[in-house]
């Protein structure tokens, strides 16, 4: 199995980890922009099944023959290049995954789905966390219900000792965080698909200690494919972040002040600088501080079975593996994308095409999967 890793992040680092445990791995090129990445995670796994290249996504005359002996290809880079990745995937042969992040750019690249059939890969977007985990276990629990009423999933990776007003630490791209919280979102509402205001919907709910109260708000993206495929089958499905209390407010001030237009510049000192930009990497620098994180995941699908009423509740308070070096969210973004990944070289997903996960990814031998990497779902029915 030759794989192909696009980005040398920390979501590429739980990928490589990951994939390392695979014996049939023969061999794994990795492939980042910036050298010091690279070498950070050459001196990290000292593998000689490793082989690293700085090379830009966007530069696919160089990224072509990478792909042509790939089996199967990991995106871990921002959202803007995975349409051209996919088109490149699918015209050299391979299978590819990605983490997604834009409904437009994931909608783009279902309309490649007759190519991918013809070329016999499968390409899934949106393979991360949310979406991506929850798509597939929201399917599994909807599965125990005869009748579905509502569906809601609810996940937040915050910081165990927050800081900041924000309450919030950096566990991702904070290009995908700003977008997640500015573009609309996707639900099913009395049985039609709408989109709603991110950053509204405000609710709170309960986790046991330490966390207590949160919030929860809509944000984009995280209900992905979903809507589409279950819009005849749910009265109510939705997708909400979790964060600590009080930091939808602050963070919906400042995008309604205007911090995330990406078409707006200001001048200083005679420079001009482009306002999400600045914004960005503001929100980069302060948000980077000393904690360890945690992934808290609910899903939860009301119906009725055998004539009852019945919840099916999915839970999971997931941290990091302070041994190897990966956080709470590396291990809970990075490892279902990789899962997917090695399902669809060892044709244990047999479909082939632009792929829903929640249709095309087996839910109980996901499940099976996970557990074998310690991450394990309470359950209550």
């Amino acid at each position: 199995m030759n794989i192909l890793v696009l980005g040398a992040g920390r979501m590429a680092q739980g990928f490589v980890f990951d994939m390392l445990k695979n014996k049939n791995i023969k061999s794994i090129n990795i492939i980042d922009r910036e050298q010091p990445a690279l070498d950070e995670m050459k001196n990290h796994f000292k593998s000689p099944l490793l082989d690293f290249h700085c090379i830009e996504a966007d530069s696919l005359y160089k990224l072509k023959p990478f792909f042509q002996k790939a089996d199967g290809v990991i995106s871990a880079v921002p959202y803007d290049y995975n349409l051209d990745l996919t088109e490149l995937a699918i015209e050299c042969g391979a299978h590819f995954v990605d983490l997604g992040g834009n409904n437009t750019v994931v909608e783009r690249q279902f309309r490649l789905d007759q190519k991918a059939k013809d070329q016999k890969v499968g390409i899934v977007p949106d393979c991360g966390l949310a979406p991506g985990m929850t798509s597939i276990i929201s399917a599994y629990a909807m599965d125990q219900l005869a009748r579905i009423d509502d569906v809601q999933i609810r996940v937040g990776g915050l910081p165990l000792s927050p800081q900041t007003p924000l309450k919030y630490k950096l566990v991702f791209s904070v290009h995908g965080l700003i977008n997640e919280y500015i573009e609309p979102s996707v639900i099913i509402e009395d049985g039609k698909i709408k989109t709603v205001d991110s950053m509204t919907g405000i609710e709170t709910l309960d986790f046991p200690h330490p966390f207590g109260k949160l919030e929860a708000f809509y944000t984009s993206g995280g209900t992905s494919t979903m809507p589409q495929t279950f819009e005849k089958d749910v009265i109510n499905l939705d997708y909400k972040t979790i964060r600590y209390p009080g930091h939808a407010s602050l963070m919906k001030a400042m995008i309604d002040l205007g911090f995330t237009d990406k078409k707006t510049t200001f001048e200083i000192d005679g420079k001009s600088l482009n306002t999400r930009a600045t914004f960005e990497a503001m929100l980069n620098s302060l948000l980077q501080y000393e904690s360890d994180d945690v992934v808290l995941i609910r899903v939860t699908a009301k119906g009725q079975k055998e004539g009852t009423e019945k919840t099916v509740i999915y839970q999971a308070i997931e941290y990091g593996d302070k041994k190897n070096g990966l956080t709470a969210m590396m291990r809970t973004t990075a490892f279902p994308a990789s899962i997917i990944l090695q399902m669809l070289v060892e044709n244990k997903i047999t479909d082939r095409g632009v792929l829903k996960q929640e249709i095309s990814v087996p839910g109980f031998e996901f499940i099976g999967e996970l557990e074998k990497r310690g991450i394990y779902f309470e359950t209550d029915f």
